[in-house]
Parts: structure tokens; sequence; C-alpha cells
């Protein structure tokens, strides 16, 4: 199993929310629970900036689909295979 990490530049991003919403998985945990946490999303906005969520034993992390990249209006996302 390939786990993924994303990593986000602090400089570039604007805080525009897009990856949130345009991620698969935050989308089925959002629309399960109604809400985003630093529990249960993979990226999370707070005061504008977009942190990546990334926690050993959780088992939804980024699965390296690239959505979040994709719809990023400013390149601010990469990822980095963290094990394959």
């Amino acid at each position: 199993m390939q786990i993924y990490r994303l990593k986000i530049n602090k400089n570039t991003c604007i805080g525009c929310n897009i990856c949130v919403t345009s991620c698969p998985i935050n989308f089925n945990q959002l629309k399960e629970m109604g809400y985003l946490t630093q529990e249960n999303a993979v990226i999370l906005v707070k005061n504008g900036m977009a942190y990546d969520i990334f926690t050993e034993g959780r088992t939804h992390n980024c699965d390296g689909c690239g959505v979040c990249i994709k719809f990023c209006p400013v390149s601010a996302i990469k990822l980095e295979l963290l094990e394959s």
C-alpha cells in the first residue's frame, strides 16, 4: 500500500479551500459527518492557510489521486510518497 503526504507551500497558498472541497476523501467524510476537523480531513484550512493532516494511525490518509493538485489555483500543493 502506498502512503502519501501532502506538502503545502505556505508562501503560495491563498487559503481558498478548493483543495478541501475537491478532495474525494474529504468530500465523503464531509458528506457523512457534515464537518471537517483535524481528525477527519486530509487537507484542512485554518485562518486562511491550508495544512496537510497526517497521523500515522489513520486509515484514510491521502491516496495520491492528485485532485487537490489539479484544482489548486496557485499550484501550492505537492505529493510526497512516504511508503510503497
